[in-house]
């Protein structure tokens, strides 16, 4: 159903991004990534693929871990362990290849990984030993996949680009909402990264245009056999993004009163948002008014950097480094809470429903 609030598995249950999940699905490079604005499909672009390619694969959603200053490895081992337990079920063959490895205890049926500084599993021992293992190719899927940024104890971007570089059945799939800073995780334009320079497969998921908009409200309300007419407005109301369109016509469906499902769809929106934003902050703690000042500046209108240096020595009463507010910028940049108009040269939330959130 079109209207089903879950990620989706299922092509049929899922609407357009035909082109994404084929270039996905092509595994064209060693490292695919998934990008896009928060809520456009990407968790479901990846379940899709996934499920049509037919390969073994571990999926590992890193979301759990969006509210946390830092992931500590040994964490991050235990929901890879999860998931490579779930594959041994599936395909018993693996326990072989992993036998031996320093770091996995195979006993009968079980693994479990070490962690510790004593004898700590190397994930790229593991990306090795599933493509030993793996007869034709075998997926790594890390959803929101920048948050890996806060890994530590261990560094994963040596064992990423030996993978790159040698393990030629291993294919990864990352997919991000915070599109600069995964590509800052990736360090593609950083010199001194061990994956500079690579190239990788770029899928990138838009919010829907007006058309698809309309059409994907159509499809959706034909399905949940609701006579609907108002698709413009609802656009004109919500924008683009395809999560927002499916609340709101999920609540549509359930209470037929447009302006109620648009309220419910906006109270929604902003609970999300600024739950969202909260785990932003908790990152940064110390500049917490700071990025609300500007979030609450540009959500009153798209606002030049000289705009929004002004708002924040308003808010803090003192002058204030122009090299500060260029590092909270570039943060909310990196992180698609605010996008840049390069033609107006000025700063906007990232979508229509972020800017309600501070607004109202």
């Amino acid at each position: 159903m079109l209207f089903d609030l879950t990620p989706k598995e299922d092509r049929r249950d899922f609407f357009d991004r035909e082109r994404e999940i084929e270039s996905v699905k092509s595994l064209s490079s060693p490292i695919t990534l998934v990008l896009g604005l928060r809520r456009t499909g990407k968790s479901s672009v990846l379940r899709i693929a996934l499920n049509e390619l037919g390969v073994p694969s571990v999926y590992v959603d890193l979301r759990k871990f969006e509210d946390r200053a830092y992931i500590p490895y040994k964490d991050f081992l235990l929901e890879v362990e999860k998931e490579v337990r779930k594959l041994t079920k599936r395909f018993p063959s693996l326990f072989d290849f992993l036998r031996g490895i320093k770091g996995v205890n195979v006993a009968g049926n079980g693994i479990t990984f070490n962690w510790g500084k004593k004898d700590r599993l190397n994930f790229g021992d593991l990306l090795e030993a599933l493509n030993d293992w793996a007869e034709e190719r075998v997926v790594v899927a890390f959803d929101e996949a920048q948050d890996l940024i806060n890994l530590r104890g261990a560094d994963l971007l040596n064992p990423l680009a030996y993978a790159f570089d040698n393990l030629r059945k291993v294919k990864m799939v990352m997919s991000g909402s915070e599109m600069r800073l995964l590509y800052r995780f990736l360090g593609v334009d950083n010199p001194k990264s061990p994956l500079f320079g690579r190239a990788m497969n770029e899928v990138e998921l838009k919010p829907f245009t007006r058309e698809e908009s309309v059409e994907f409200l159509r499809r959706g309300f034909e399905e949940a056999k609701v006579e609907f007419r108002e698709h413009e407005r609802a656009y004109e109301e919500l924008g683009g993004i395809p999560g927002w369109l499916t609340y709101f016509g999920y609540y549509h469906a359930n209470t037929r009163d447009f302006d109620e499902s648009v309220r419910r769809t906006i109270r929604r929106a902003k609970e999300l948002v600024l739950e969202e934003f909260e785990n932003f902050l908790s990152k940064r703690p110390i500049a917490r008014g700071r990025y609300l000042a500007i979030m609450r500046k540009v959500a009153e209108g798209c606002s030049r950097w000289s705009e929004i240096k002004r708002a924040l020595e308003l808010h803090e009463g003192r002058e204030i480094n122009d090299s500060e507010v260029y590092n909270y910028i570039n943060s909310l940049m990196e992180s698609s809470w605010i996008a840049k108009d390069e033609e107006k040269e000025v700063y906007c939330p990232a979508e229509k429903l972020i800017a309600r959130a501070f607004k109202d």
